[in-house]
């Protein structure tokens, strides 16, 4: 059965356990300036999300992406060897797990409350942001869904990661959400889900925190009109 669990020739361990901090792994493939892993701890560059950085055999890791079908792993200079043990930047990494299910969490609340879908994020480590369309909040309404996001986290509330088919999940996840799902390519038969258990369902490949609780109080910081029916909200936690 066809999963994302890897990428090609590399195997993402963060799909299974957001919370390894080192891991070691072989070179199956060089350039001048990045190495090509067999499995990887380190998050590529993708969905709103950055990629990690850190240490291969404690040589800086500068960026992650996926290029060409490949995970390259761009490094300052040169990393000799065959075989490396990586370690990543682990306060990097959780300011954006805490940020990425924060994302999930508003997006969930404001869809419940107001019907908007998510049209575009990006997460930051000191503030990140949303496109909301349709959605035009007043002042009132940013207070209620900050509330409402306060709530959840004060719950303390699992977040749930497991893999699922493509049938079962469009049959259980709400009509409004099911549309991220249509969006995967249709070869991918197993999906990776990330929920808060009653407020948010969604398929999502990102690093993300196991709890609530460890995602803090949110702080909106503005709202901005971006046209065609889309307001954008900035935040920041706590």
């Amino acid at each position: 059965m066809k999963t994302s669990l890897s990428i090609m020739n590399t195997k993402l361990l963060h799909m299974e356990d957001c919370y390894l901090k080192e891991f070691d792994a072989k070179i199956i493939n060089r350039g001048d300036n990045y190495v090509v892993l067999d499995q990887t701890a380190f998050y590529p560059l993708g969905g709103g999300q950055p990629s990690d950085q850190g240490t291969l055999n404690g040589i800086k890791v500068t960026e992650v992406r996926k290029e060409n079908g490949e995970v390259r792993h761009f490094l300052e200079k040169p990393v000799e060897g065959e075989e490396v043990h990586g370690v990543l930047d682990w306060e990097r990494r959780y300011a954006f797990m805490r940020m990425h299910t924060a994302q999930h969490l508003l997006s969930g609340i404001v869809i419940g409350m107001k019907g908007s879908e998510t049209a575009g994020n990006q997460i930051g480590r000191d503030y990140s942001r949303i496109d909301f369309r349709p959605f035009r909040p007043d002042e009132k309404e940013v207070e209620l869904i900050a509330g409402k996001f306060n709530e959840w986290v004060d719950k303390q509330v699992p977040v749930k990661i497991y893999f699922s088919t493509r049938k079962k999940v469009m049959e259980e996840v709400d009509e409004k959400r099911r549309v991220l799902f249509s969006r995967l390519p249709e070869f991918i038969k197993e999906i990776r889900v990330v929920e808060i258990e009653g407020i948010d369902r969604v398929p999502c490949g990102g690093a993300h925190v196991a709890n609530t609780k460890e995602i803090g109080h949110i702080n909106i910081i503005r709202t901005e009109n971006k046209g065609s029916d889309t307001t954008r909200m900035v935040f920041g936690l706590e």
